[in-house]
């Protein structure tokens, strides 16, 4: 008998995936959906533990399976950020089966992270996290990208407590000014222009969406948005910085909504020492604050 929630037909693709990466697949999956399962598998062929995503296409709807499903595989395929989980390789095995070969980070979710420890410390460890977040974010931006579902089970934490963004489901290439018509995402994490239905611009919808994974790092909770802005924090928390950066995360204005320059350049990240961040080789590097190049991540790779 296959584990609970996998299908016969992924089962016997298992050990065509196994001898592909030299590994051997544990009895049981890591995480399992509808349309997909995961296996956490150590690989001969990296010599370290990798995720093993199989999704079954069929299982997909038509209509995302041809709308969604190329652009995710494309996003996933492309992107390279100290910042974003790395996808080592995609295959199809099977005329119906996409294989998704990424590193795999032990630390689980940011919204883990949170459920541990009820609400994260602002200074160093939310800004520092934060930070991360917004850079890849920018970076997707820089290269004309959207995600459109940032939210704290989409970022995973890796060994080094550092954070990796994930999943590019509903990802997309979009012009700068472009508005977008498609109401993807999730619940509280979404714009306000979305929840009534009108065109959006996505890159303003992700930091709105930022500004949520903000409030409910610092505060433990989601923010109650059915409010204004200026009332969903409590009396002692977070600070005044903090709370005037989410409030400007959150604003209802798509053009006054804050971006990632004013995230950088806010008073809560702006009085941060020094930064922390991984080159393409994943060496670490201390970069001053306010000495940060507008696209930190444009330099060639370097061998480790």
């Amino acid at each position: 008998m296959p584990p609970p929630g996998l299908s016969p037909s992924t089962e016997c693709l298992i050990p065509v995936v196994s001898l592909s990466i030299s590994g051997t697949f544990p009895k049981n999956p890591i995480a399992v959906t509808g349309q997909s399962v995961v296996f956490k598998v150590y690989s001969k062929l990296y010599r370290r533990d990798v995720a093993v995503k199989i999704v079954s296409q069929n299982a997909i709807p038509a209509a995302v399976a041809e709308k969604f499903l190329p652009r995710e595989l494309d996003v996933t395929m492309k992107v390279r950020h100290p910042h974003i989980a790395r996808c080592l390789a995609i295959t199809r095995p099977a005329p119906t089966k996409i294989v998704i070969i990424s590193d795999y980070y032990e630390r689980g979710t940011l919204l883990d992270l949170i459920l541990e420890q009820k609400r994260l410390k602002e200074n160093p460890l939310a800004v520092t996290l934060f930070r991360q977040i917004i850079e890849a974010i920018n970076y997707l931006h820089t290269r004309g990208i959207t995600h459109r579902d940032v939210k704290l089970e989409n970022i995973l934490i890796d060994g080094n407590g550092d954070v990796k963004l994930i999943d590019f489901g509903f990802s997309r290439h979009v012009e700068r000014r472009e508005r977008s018509r498609s109401f993807c995402g999730t619940q509280p994490y979404t714009c306000p222009q979305m929840k009534k239905f009108r065109p959006y611009v996505p890159f303003c919808a992700d930091f709105y969406a930022c500004g949520v994974v903000l409030f409910t790092m610092v505060v433990g909770k989601w923010p109650n948005l059915a409010v204004s802005t200026m009332n969903i924090f409590p009396d002692k928390y977070p600070s005044r910085a903090c709370r005037k950066l989410i409030t400007a995360l959150l604003d209802e204005n798509e053009s006054d909504r804050a971006g990632y320059d004013e995230c950088v350049n806010s008073e809560w990240m702006g009085g941060h020492p020094a930064w922390m961040f991984a080159n393409h080789a994943y060496f670490y590097e201390e970069v001053p604050t306010r000495a940060i190049d507008p696209d930190p991540w444009n330099f060639e790779m370097t061998e480790c």
